[in-house]
Formats: C-alpha cells, structure tokens, sequence
C-alpha cells in the first residue's frame, strides 16, 4: 500500500555552453498564550498506516507563544499519554492507541529537557502512527495534567494541550511521479540575482482520496531543506555541476510556493472523496553573482497530512 505522507519528486537540469536545459520530477499578531490547543473537536486519521507516517499537524507561531516575532525557549517538558510522568523521548504515545505526538522547534523533535534554542519559525505539533492498531478516541489527557507538552521560555512559560475525537478511516490517498522538463534557456536571460527564466507549468496530483476526511493537507519539503531567505527555491543535490542557478517552485500565479508548512487541498469533501490537481510551475533563478553552466538537480518531497 502507498504510504499517506510522502512523494519524492526529483530534479534534474543540465546546462550545456551558454543555456540552461532543465527536467524535473516532482513526485496578526495575537498577545501571547498561557495554553495552546493543538488540533480541534473531530479528527479523522488513516486507520492502517506504517509507524511513523505523519498524520497531522499543528503550528504554534512566535506571536502565539511569546508575543514576540522572536522567542528564547530554555526547556521543555512532555508528558506521555498527558498524565503526569514526564520523558525524555521525542515521540511520546497519545492516551488513543496507534497515535503518538512529537514537538519540533526548528525542524527538530525533543522530549524533556534542555533546550535553549530561539526561534521564529512556527513549532510544530505533529501526530504520527505508531504501530500500534488505531482505535480511535479522545485525545485529551488525563484530569491531573491534561497537557502533553510545556515550553518554558526566557518571558513566560505556555502548555500544549491536545484535542479531539479520532475517527479511524479505511485509506488514504495517493502522489503520482511525474517529470516535468523545463524549455531551454540562454543564460544571460539569468542576469542578475532574482531573475528567473524557463517557466513551465506542472501539475500536483492528489488522487483517490477517500470519504470521511474533515481536512486533507500537503507539505511542500525540498530535500536538502528550506533555503534561508529563498522563498521556493530548491538546495541543489548530487550530481549538479552548474553553479548560482537553482530551481524555484511557484504557484498559478507565479509566486514561490509554500514550503514546510501544510496547505489545504482544495476541493476535498469529506462526503465526496476524489481526485485533485493542484496547478504550480517552475522557473530556473539567479541565486549567486557567479553563475556557471552545468547541471542543476533538486528535489523535494510532498507529505500528506489528515483530519
């Protein structure tokens, strides 16, 4: 069976002499919180899926946990099952059986401890399959201590709390491969940084998604990471031999696409299920003063997330 959470989509561009030739694959400010309540009333979750498929997830911005656009966290605190008992672990089971929770501060899960780290990206709650059989339930801790997380920060201190009914669900949906080659461009059209040249359009496919689904989401991830201060555009990988040209991933509209963070599929009804097409394009973009020919390959993942 296909996993719900990824899709690899590769990219390959090669550039001989002076063009560029390119395939790619592509498989406000609210005062700051004493609590957070990850997720909502009614969760639908995949019923059957391999141990550590990424479920759903939750995101808690700087604003909503600090007040700040910049927040300073010095320890954190998880609580298995949301009683009482601490661990030190990164993922920790939830009190409904086939479900467990991991935190991430910077892309990067903890369990109890130390931390002293800042950030200004989102946290990030995720819910993930365990292996255990999925019964469904309620996700609310226990009434001595119903949080399953609390972040002491250098300001204020907040608690993650956990809610909602899970509803197991029979299947998930699935990401075609796909190779999408990019027109052949001279390189002086890249004439300065931020300049882009060779669009071409592609489309994401979300096929056969089933019925009873209150939300379906997808993640944008570019393998090798998100680049800081480069909205869309993608690491290089092996095999790449050209230099300061990337490939950016855009929406109809040109604009980069949304990555690390889940975005709604539209069209989806949970009485309806089906099948959707999310159109994007790609552009080739001057990223460095010094550009080369060569061959540019990048990739990224999309991840499939449900409620």
């Amino acid at each position: 069976m296909k996993t719900t959470a990824e899709r690899i989509f590769s990219a390959i561009f090669i550039v001989p002499q002076l063009c560029v030739t390119a395939f790619t694959a592509l498989a406000v400010s609210p005062a700051a919180k004493a609590d957070v309540t990850a997720f909502g009333q009614e969760l639908s979750i995949p019923k059957n899926m391999a141990s550590g498929t990424i479920l759903a997830r939750h995101y808690i911005t700087p604003q909503q946990a600090c007040g700040e656009s910049k927040c300073i966290v010095q320890y954190v605190t998880a609580y298995p099952n949301g009683d009482t008992t601490t661990s030190s672990a990164t993922v920790i089971t939830t009190n409904v059986s086939g479900i467990s929770t991991r935190l991430l501060i910077n892309g990067r899960a903890y369990g109890t401890g130390l931390v002293e780290v800042e950030f200004t990206q989102p946290i990030e709650v995720q819910l993930l399959s365990d292996g255990r059989t999925n019964l469904g339930g309620s996700l609310a801790g226990s009434q001595f201590n119903p949080s399953y997380f609390t972040i002491s920060m250098k300001k204020n201190t907040f608690y993650i709390y956990l809610k909602g009914t899970i509803t197991p669900i029979d299947g998930t949906c699935s990401v075609p491969g796909q190779t999408v080659k990019l027109p052949k461009t001279m390189l002086n059209r890249l004439d300065r940084i931020g300049s882009t040249a060779g669009t071409q359009s592609f489309q994401i496919q979300i096929n056969n998604c089933p019925k009873g689904y209150n939300r379906i989401g997808y993640t944008l991830d570019p393998v090798g990471g998100v680049i800081a201060n480069s909205p869309g555009v993608l690491p290089l990988t092996g095999g790449s031999t050209a230099s300061g040209i990337n490939i950016r991933v855009e929406n109809a509209q040109g604009a980069p696409a949304t990555m690390g963070t889940s975005v709604t599929v539209d069209g989806y009804n949970k009485a309806a299920g089906g099948s959707f097409a999310i159109p994007m394009q790609a552009s080739y973009i001057r990223t460095d003063v010094t550009a080369t020919p060569g061959t540019v390959n990048g990739a990224m993942t999309v991840f499939l997330d449900y409620r």
